[in-house]
């Protein structure tokens, strides 16, 4: 069975079934699939696309690296 972005028609299509078949494949880090999707992955991407995607990545390592303080309840 061939793959959605390999059977796509337009540029615009390849890519997008391109960045929605890599946030369903095992061991792949769905946030930076998705910065990738968003950003990158674009028939014609924004002229500062690049810089989108590092902010992006930047924050979301920023997320990871300090997770919230989980709540504490006394009861």
């Amino acid at each position: 069975m061939e793959d959605k972005a390999e059977t796509a028609d337009t540029p615009d299509a390849f890519l997008t079934a391109l960045g929605e078949s890599l946030k369903g494949k095992e061991g792949v880090d769905v946030g930076m699939a998705d910065i990738l999707r968003t950003h990158i992955l674009k028939a014609d991407p924004a002229q500062n696309a690049v810089t989108q995607a590092r902010d992006a990545i930047v924050k979301l390592a920023s997320e990871r690296a300090n997770p919230p303080e989980p709540e504490v309840t006394n009861d």
